[in-house]
């Protein structure tokens, strides 16, 4: 639609990525080491006459429980890797399950817990290798003892319908609360806190730094149009000026409703000249659409001109005021003097 239109896109970075926190992820460990201690206590009560092999397994599960839940280190490791913990589950699982009856084992239960972990997460193609790797654990369990098809393939429909059914139920609750999240109430734009998020994850020194302009937006004359018409007119503006900015710039540029009448946009891939004519042209579309004689429009450039999102901000922030100041001394007919 536009000129600069063939700049990259920019991945953003959703809160809701499929990835456990390191919270989430001591979360599942202190739970691990709960069903490994209470399925140890359960052998001695109720299941002594199963064998030495079957206390061997649970001993390994409650140690491993116990290494990742107090290993904080090692915690995080596995937040960053988890298939190797969906193995050491898995083996564990086999082993337990392979010593006490295989498909008739007490213990068969637990190999839903690990697929159902993974279907609060919704990426779907992780849930799908989960589920493939647990049917071939169930398989071979029951392969390795007496395989009974009939509870072979019950077993198969009730892991992929309960995977499935709380994938659905969870993944749909999630974008809900995330749109929420991300999206301001009223213009359907980006929040604020969005906003912030995506600027401090552009500008994080973990990643190679990648150009881009910040421009802020502020409508000079908003407060008057308020007094004058009404919140609910402002209201009405204020979405029209939002689209219109979405109208102006790419799909991949990311534009928030900073707050009150000011807007924030972070325009990947941008420079200095380009930046000048989205600038023009947000300018003129906003003042076009007849309810403002001009706007005030502030840019700053990453990585050129600040290293952290504060300074860049501050700068955009600063321009755009600038801006304000020499509008009102127009409208006054005082001499235009840049402090």
């Amino acid at each position: 639609m536009f000129a600069y239109k063939h700049y990259p896109k920019v991945r953003h970075n959703f809160g809701i990525s499929g990835k456990r926190s390191l919270f989430q992820q001591r979360t599942l460990a202190l739970f691990r080491l709960v069903l490994a201690s209470a399925l140890l206590l359960s052998y001695f009560l109720i299941n002594r006459d199963l064998g030495r092999e079957v206390l061997l397994v649970l001993i390994s599960a409650e140690l491993v429980s116990l290494l990742i839940f107090f290993v904080k280190p090692l915690c995080a490791w596995l937040s960053r890797h988890q298939y190797i913990e969906f193995i050491i589950d898995e083996l564990l699982i086999f082993g337990a399950c392979y010593h006490s009856g295989g498909l008739y084992s007490p213990y068969i239960f637990v190999l839903f817990l690990p697929l159902l972990v993974q279907a609060v997460y919704p990426v779907s193609v992780k849930l799908a290798a989960v589920s493939l790797v647990t049917i071939v654990n169930l398989f071979l369990i029951g392969v390795a003892t007496t395989l009974d098809w009939s509870l072979f393939i019950h077993m198969v429909i009730c892991l992929l319908l309960g995977g499935i059914f709380i994938n659905i139920l969870i993944y749909n609750d999630t974008q809900i609360l995330s749109t929420y999240a991300i999206r301001d109430g009223l213009t359907g734009l980006y929040s604020y806190q969005y906003f912030w998020d995506q600027l401090r994850y552009m500008m994080q020194s973990g990643n190679l730094p990648k150009p881009f302009s910040l421009i802020m937006i502020d409508l000079d004359e908003f407060k008057k149009l308020n007094d004058d018409y009404g919140h609910l007119e402002g209201d009405r503006v204020l979405r029209e000026i939002a689209d219109t900015i979405k109208m102006n710039v790419r799909d991949s540029d990311i534009v928030a409703r900073y707050g009150g009448d000011e807007f924030a946009i972070i325009l990947p891939g941008i420079s200095y000249q380009m930046c000048r004519s989205v600038i023009e042209r947000l300018s003129s579309a906003i003042v076009d659409l007849g309810h403002f004689n001009h706007v005030s429009i502030g840019a700053a450039f990453y990585p050129e001109e600040a290293d952290s999102p504060e300074e860049l901000l501050s700068l955009a922030d600063a321009r755009m005021y600038r801006q304000k100041r020499s509008h009102k001394r127009e409208l006054l007919h005082l001499p235009n003097i840049t402090s």
